[in-house]
């Protein structure tokens, strides 16, 4: 009975790993996830699913790589991204949280997500870390796991 359930858990912590098709790297200023072998529009539908199931509501949504590559055609260059959609989100009753730490965090609203694809094939999740306003500001913390969190739930 006991190497039947070491054989299950190696199997599960193995399966589990072969779900995980994604690469995070993390700096002092940007979180990003890259995705193998996925399809944009499945990645872009599943984060925006994420996000209002959450409670959030997109603000806007901009095409950024199609605006960047008309003005690459016009400066006769090549774009940059395949594809690339800038999130703006929101939450009242985040935000309030936000606000009652620290009124000058309305400057943080809305918060963002950027899902862009380039010539790789691969796909990149990311957003720009928050930073406190003032020291003992705790909100740029919860704000950039809550984004962190957004992402990888849409992955799974």
């Amino acid at each position: 009975m006991q190497k039947m359930n070491k054989i299950f858990l190696l199997t599960f912590v193995f399966l589990s790993f072969l779900k995980a098709n994604y690469e995070i790297t993390e700096s002092e200023n940007l979180f990003v996830v890259k995705v193998d072998k996925a399809n944009f529009d499945e990645k872009l539908l599943s984060l925006k699913d994420e996000i209002n199931f959450e409670g959030f509501t997109i603000v806007y949504e901009l095409n950024l790589a199609k605006a960047t590559n008309e003005v690459a055609v016009l400066l006769e260059k090549k774009g940059v991204l395949e594809k690339g959609i800038n999130l703006g989100i929101c939450k009242s009753s985040f935000t309030f949280e936000m606000l009652e730490e620290n009124f000058n965090n309305i400057n943080y609203c809305p918060l963002g997500i950027s899902i862009y694809k380039n010539s790789d094939n691969s796909i990149y999740v990311s957003y720009k870390k928050y930073k406190a306003f003032k020291d003992g500001d705790k909100m740029a913390n919860t704000i950039n796991e809550v984004l962190k969190s957004l992402i990888l739930k849409s992955l799974d």
